[in-house]
């Protein structure tokens, strides 16, 4: 099984020969589970990311998870699951049982202006535009999931907070084959970077139109660390 190491390289190097434009990278490690996680934001072409601490109106996130059975497999191979029940919760260890799983989570952040974001009721042909988008390009067993988030706050008409779409990318077998990881993270940068670009095209605010969290919304904190191999 390739290293969590190997893995990241793996990923690094298809965002950079897709020509993705990465805005900010963070990587986190748990330390009680010592499970280790990686996003990466990137941005449409030609867009700088110049208004933090406040995260940009439209950003593509790629986002997966390492659990610590993943390290112990990559370093110790599969005679390691002997042992492993007492290491990690029993639980997991049934699911670990089955073979490695791991999903790459890819979440596209749109921006909505002051009007999308009381109308409510817009949400649906919204969302199912954007799958339109989304349908040129994957089969339609593929298309993504469209999220949407709406406050009722007392005495104020709803508000639509937020607007995601999520793609899921399963990588199960490729954690053992080099090659074939690379002709994913290929495909999925590809795609990404092409629904970037479509999404900028129809749905890019300017700036005095982005009003992703309202007037009365604190920022968010957010951390700029180098990629893991760099």
């Amino acid at each position: 099984m390739l290293t969590y190491e190997n893995f990241v390289s793996i990923l690094l190097t298809s965002i950079e020969q897709a020509g993705l434009n990465i805005a900010y990278t963070q990587e986190l490690i748990d330390t009680h589970a010592l499970g280790r996680s990686l996003s990466i934001t990137c941005l449409p072409d030609g867009i700088e990311d110049e208004r933090g601490p406040q995260e940009p109106s439209l950003r593509a996130v790629v986002a997966f998870r390492w659990s610590p059975e993943f390290t112990v497999f990559s370093l110790r191979g599969t005679d390691s699951l002997d042992n492993i029940e007492r290491f990690v919760d029993e639980r997991l260890f049934v699911h670990t049982r089955r073979g490695p799983s791991l999903d790459i989570e890819v979440t596209y952040h749109l921006p909505l202006s002051f009007a999308q974001q009381r109308e409510v009721s817009g949400m649906d042909s919204l969302a199912r535009a954007i799958q339109d988008l989304h349908s040129t390009m994957v089969e339609s067993n593929d298309l993504m999931r469209v999220n949407s988030q709406v406050s009722f706050l007392s005495g104020r008409m709803p508000r639509v907070e937020s607007l995601t779409a999520l793609r899921i990318w399963s990588v199960d077998d490729a954690l053992y084959d080099p090659e074939l990881l690379a002709a994913i993270f290929e495909e999925l940068c590809s795609e990404l970077h092409t629904m970037l670009e479509l999404l900028n095209t129809n749905y890019g605010l300017h700036d005095d139109e982005a009003t992703s969290s309202g007037a009365d919304a604190l920022p968010a904190d957010r951390m700029y660390l180098k990629p893991p191999t760099a």
